[in-house]
């Protein structure tokens, strides 16, 4: 079945979840569908040029009707020519046939090896995600004991404890009153 540029715009490919970019899919397909179309305008006209010419050659046989040899050249030479023009059309047809495998295979090989990138980065992307995660868990462990620690020296201070409260008042008023003298009374009695 012949390929046409229409028929290539309007190719649709299924989606998988890591398939190809439907944008340059459907950029390529356009691309190749403007090549195909244009190597068709050039065919339609060779082939327009040349059933000119085949025209040419057959009003040239009939004005020279007069010579049954000339016709019958004349008549091979446009037998030959037809069949020439056959076969390159076929040979065309066929070499851009294999020249538009070329360029999808290319462009297969392009996806692949993107969406191959494309998993080489989501492993490292991964890893990365793994090694910040254990981190993260050093991180909190680490800390956990800090605080521990810190609400350890807390509960110890002699200050949370009531009876300890009340011995370092006790003892820091006996320092005062040592250093410190009693005032004397200024108006004596008696």
């Amino acid at each position: 079945m012949p390929l046409f540029p229409l028929d290539i715009r309007h190719q649709d490919f299924s989606g998988q979840m890591f398939g190809y970019n439907k944008k340059e899919v459907k950029a390529f397909l356009e691309q190749v569908a403007s090549e195909v179309e244009e190597f068709q305008r050039k065919q339609e006209k060779e082939l327009a040029r040349r059933e000119q010419m085949q025209y040419e050659v057959k009003q040239e046989a009939i004005q020279a009707g007069s010579a049954v040899e000339d016709l019958k050249r004349r008549e091979e030479l446009i037998s030959r020519t037809l069949v020439f023009a056959e076969k390159t059309k076929a040979d065309i047809i066929a070499n851009a046939r294999k020249e538009a495998e070329n360029i999808i295979h290319e462009a297969e090989l392009k996806a692949k090896r993107a969406v191959h990138e494309a998993k080489q980065y989501l492993s490292m992307l991964e890893h990365q995600y793994m090694q910040l995660k254990e981190q993260k868990r050093q991180f909190l462990l680490q800390f956990r004991v800090e605080l521990q620690t810190f609400q350890d020296r807390i509960s110890k201070d002699p200050l949370l404890s009531k009876d300890s409260e009340l011995l370092l008042d006790s003892e820091f008023k006996q320092i005062k009153e040592d250093i410190v003298p009693k005032p004397e009374n200024p108006n004596p009695k008696g």
